[in-house]
C-alpha cells in the first residue's frame, strides 16, 4: 500500500498484541482504552490498522493522532504522517491536529495547521476557534489572534460562550484590555471574568482588576487565584496574602500562587513556611510548586530541604524535566553542594539550553573556570546546542572568578561572529570585570569607551571593586564620581569607596563621604549571613543577640577568636572598619561581630564536627573575615562553605578555593 510504512509488522503471539479477530469500531475503543500507556501496543494497534485498511478513516486517524502527540512518547511528527494519509479530512480530524500541536508545546504549528485547514476548504467549527485562539494566547500572536476573531464572527460563533470566553483570554493575554472588555457581556461565563482580571493585572491596572473582582456575580476558585497572581506579578506580597488567607477554599493552584508570590518579591522564607503549611493541608505537588520551592532553597541555602525534593521527585516523577531538572542543578549548585549538581545534570536525558547554563554558572560561581569552559564546549560540540546571550554571561563570570583573560576576549569576540549574538551591557560589565580583577586598568577602560552603548553604573561599578581590591585609590576617585552620580541612593556603591578610602588610609575623604551619606539620607545595608541546621534556616547580623542560643553563640565566637589570636596569629583586620569609631579595641570588636562569624560558631554547636558549615551572604565578605574562616578552617578541622554577593568561597585547611583572587 503506497504512501505509509507500518510501524512494524503486528505480532498475534505477543502477550501485548491486539486481538486479530476485532472489526474497526472495536479496534478504536481498543485503541482508546489500551494505548494511551504502551507505545508498543499503540505501534502494534496501528500496524493492524494498517493491514485492515482503516488508517484512512477519520475516527480512527482522530484517535491515532491523540496518542502519537503524547508528550511522553516524544512521537509527535508521527501525528502529522497520520493525519497526511487522510485524503479528506474532516473537521474532527483537523482539531486533533491543532490540539495535538498545543499539546505538545508547539502553538505555531497549531497556527500553521488552521491555515492549511482554510486553504483545503474545511470549515472551522465552534471546537476549533478556543484550540487556535488559545495557541495565539501562548505566542501572544495578536494579529493572527484578530484575525481568527474575525472568522469565528463571520462563522456565527460571535455568541458561543466558550469561542467568547477563548477570545477575551486571547485580547487580555496580548495587552489588548479594551477589545477584550468589549467583548464582555453580562452572560459571559467565569472563564471570561477571569481573563479579563488576568488582562488588568498584566498591565498594571491593579485596581481595574480589584474592580472587577468585587462586582463578578459568582467568584470561583480560579478568580481568587488569578488575583493572587495578579498582586504577585505586580509585587504586591502583602496584598496576595491577605487575599490568600481571606480564601473561602484553596486547592494547588493557590498554593502554587502563594509561593511564587513569596519567591517573585524575594521572601524565600516565607515561600518556604507557606510550602511546609502546603504538605499539612495534604495538597498535590506538581513540577512548578517543586520548581518555585527550589528556587526559595536555592536563595537562603536550605540544602535539606532540597534534598528532600530530590527524593520526592525520584519516587513520584517518571522522569525529570528539564525545567525541574534544571531547578535541582541551581539549587544544588547555589547551596555549595557542586557535586550533587554535577551528578543531577549527568543524569538529566533532556538538557535544554538554560540547563547547561545553570550548570556553567554553578562552576563560574565556585571558581572551576577552566571545567566551566570545557563545559561549554561540550555543550556545542557533542550535544550539538547553541548558546544564548545568558549562556555567554556564565562563561564570561567563569572566566572573570579565574582570571582567564584571554579566554574572556575569545568568548566575547566570538558572541557577534559565531554565534549572531550582540553583547549587551551585562557582558560587557563582565568583561569589565574580568580585566579589573586582573589589574588591567587601561584594558578595562578601553573596554568602556569602546562599548556601543553608554555604560551604566554596573559596569562602573565593577571597575570600581576592581579598584577596591587592588588599591587604585586614583582611578576610584574618578569612577565614584561617575558611580554617585548615575545611583546616589545605592548605599553599596558607598560602602565600596568608603572601603578604599579606608583602606588607603584617607580618613579624611571616609569622613566627608559618611557626611553626604548622612545628608542624602542613605542607610547603609546590614550583613545578613544564613545557614540552615536540620532542616531549619537561622539568619544572623552583625553584633545581633536575637537568636535563641545567644548566649552559646558568643562564648563559642569568643572561645574560637582567642584560640586564633593565640593559636595562629591572627590580628582583626580593622582597615575597613567605620571612620567614627576612634578606639581599636572597638573597632576590633565590631569586625569580630560580623554575621558570618556568628553563623560559624553557630555552625560548630550545632552540627557534627565531619559536617560541613554552609554560610550565605547578602554581602561581599570582608578582607578580615576572609582571613579568619581560612584559619578557622584549619584550627578545627572544618571543612566551611560561604556564597556570598558575589562567588563561592571553599575553606579547608587554612586555604580558600579562591586562592585569594576574589
Amino acid at each position: 500500500m503506497a504512501g505509509i510504512e507500518a510501524p512494524f509488522t503486528a505480532n498475534a503471539n505477543h502477550a501485548c498484541s491486539p486481538p486479530q479477530n476485532l472489526n474497526k469500531h472495536s479496534l478504536a475503543r481498543f485503541l482508546d482504552t489500551r494505548c494511551h500507556h504502551s507505545l508498543d501496543l499503540l505501534k502494534q494497534t496501528h500496524a493492524m490498522l494498517i493491514k485492515q485498511f482503516h488508517f484512512q478513516d477519520n475516527y480512527i486517524a482522530g484517535s491515532l493522532i491523540k496518542h502519537y502527540s503524547n508528550p511522553n512518547f516524544n512521537t509527535f511528527t508521527t501525528s502529522f504522517k497520520v493525519f497526511d494519509q487522510v485524503p479528506q479530512p474532516h473537521i474532527f480530524l483537523w482539531n486533533s491536529l491543532i490540539r495535538a500541536c498545543i499539546d505538545n508545546k508547539d502553538p505555531y504549528k497549531a497556527i500553521l495547521a488552521y491555515r492549511r485547514m482554510v486553504v483545503q476548504g474545511s470549515i472551522p467549527n465552534k471546537y476549533t476557534f478556543p484550540l487556535v485562539l488559545n495557541a495565539c494566547t501562548a505566542t501572544e500572536a495578536f494579529e493572527e489572534g484578530k484575525q481568527f476573531h474575525g472568522h469565528l464572527v463571520k462563522h456565527g460563533l460571535g455568541g458561543d460562550r466558550y469561542v467568547l470566553s477563548a477570545a477575551i483570554q486571547m485580547y487580555a493575554a496580548c495587552g489588548m484590555v479594551a477589545e477584550a472588555k468589549g467583548l464582555l457581556t453580562d452572560g459571559a461565563d467565569k472563564a471570561c471574568w477571569n481573563a479579563m482580571i488576568n488582562g488588568y493585572m498584566k498591565n498594571g491596572e491593579v485596581d481595574a482588576a480589584k474592580e472587577l473582582f468585587d462586582i463578578m456575580p459568582d467568584r470561583n476558585i480560579r478568580s481568587w487565584n488569578a488575583m493572587i497572581a495578579g498582586y504577585a506579578r505586580n509585587g504586591m506580597v502583602h496584598a496576595s496574602k491577605d487575599l490568600f488567607d481571606n480564601m473561602p477554599q484553596r486547592d494547588e493552584v493557590s498554593w502554587s500562587a502563594i509561593i511564587t508570590c513569596y519567591v517573585q518579591c524575594g521572601c524565600f522564607t516565607d515561600a518556604l513556611e507557606m510550602f511546609r503549611r502546603m504538605l499539612k493541608a495534604g495538597m498535590v505537588l506538581d513540577e512548578f510548586i517543586l520548581s518555585s520551592v527550589l528556587t526559595a532553597c536555592a536563595n537562603v541555602g536550605a540544602s535539606e530541604q532540597g534534598r528532600w525534593i530530590h527524593t520526592y521527585v525520584e519516587r513520584h516523577f517518571n522522569q525529570l524535566d528539564p525545567v525541574l531538572g534544571t531547578s535541582l542543578v541551581d539549587m544544588y549548585a547555589k547551596c555549595g553542594h557542586l557535586d550533587f549538581a554535577l551528578e543531577v545534570f549527568n543524569k538529566m536525558k533532556d538538557k535544554q539550553v538554560f540547563t547547561w547554563n545553570a550548570m556553567i554558572s554553578g562552576l563560574a560561581m565556585h571558581g572551576h573556570g577552566r571545567q566551566a569552559l570545557n563545559l561549554f564546549s561540550q555543550m556545542q560540540q557533542q550535544e550539538n546546542i547553541n548558546p544564548n546571550a545568558i549562556t555567554f554571561i556564565a562563561v564570561l563570570n567563569a572566566c572573570a572568578h579565574t582570571g582567564l583573560v584571554e579566554e574572556g576576549y575569545k568568548h566575547i569576540d566570538s558572541m557577534e561572529k559565531d554565534f549572531g549574538i550582540k553583547p549587551t551591557m551585562e557582558h560587557y560589565g563582565c568583561m569589565v570585570d574580568l580585566l579589573g580583577r586582573a589589574g588591567l586598568f587601561k584594558e578595562a577602560e578601553r573596554m568602556i569607551n569602546s562599548m556601543p552603548m553608554k555604560p551604566n553604573a554596573a559596569v562602573w561599578g565593577a571597575l570600581l571593586g576592581a579598584c577596591r581590591i587592588h588599591g587604585n585609590v586614583e582611578l576610584g576617585e574618578r569612577v565614584a564620581n561617575l558611580v554617585l552620580e548615575l545611583e546616589p541612593e545605592n548605599s553599596g556603591r558607598y560602602a565600596l569607596i568608603s572601603n578604599i578610602y579606608a583602606k588607603a588610609q584617607k580618613w579624611d575623604d571616609v569622613l566627608k563621604l559618611r557626611k553626604l551619606m548622612k545628608n542624602r539620607g542613605i542607610k547603609t545595608i546590614p550583613g545578613i549571613s544564613l545557614i540552615e541546621c536540620e532542616g531549619v534556616v537561622h539568619e544572623f547580623i552583625a553584633g545581633d543577640h536575637r537568636h535563641p542560643r545567644a548566649k552559646e553563640i558568643y562564648l563559642k565566637l569568643n572561645e574560637m577568636l582567642n584560640r586564633l589570636k593565640s593559636e595562629q596569629g591572627y590580628a582583626p583586620n580593622t582597615r575597613e572598619v567605620m571612620f567614627e569609631i576612634e578606639e581599636e579595641e572597638e573597632k576590633e570588636n565590631s569586625v569580630s561581630h560580623h554575621s558570618e562569624k556568628l553563623a560559624i560558631a553557630f555552625g560548630l554547636i550545632s552540627s557534627s564536627p565531619e559536617k560541613t558549615i554552609r554560610i550565605i551572604k547578602n554581602l561581599r565578605v570582608c578582607e578580615d573575615c576572609h582571613v579568619a574562616i581560612k584559619l578557622i578552617s584549619r584550627l578545627y578541622g572544618r571543612e566551611i562553605v560561604v556564597r556570598d554577593r558575589a562567588r563561592y568561597h571553599h575553606f579547608k585547611d587554612g586555604n580558600c578555593s579562591c586562592m585569594d583572587y576574589w
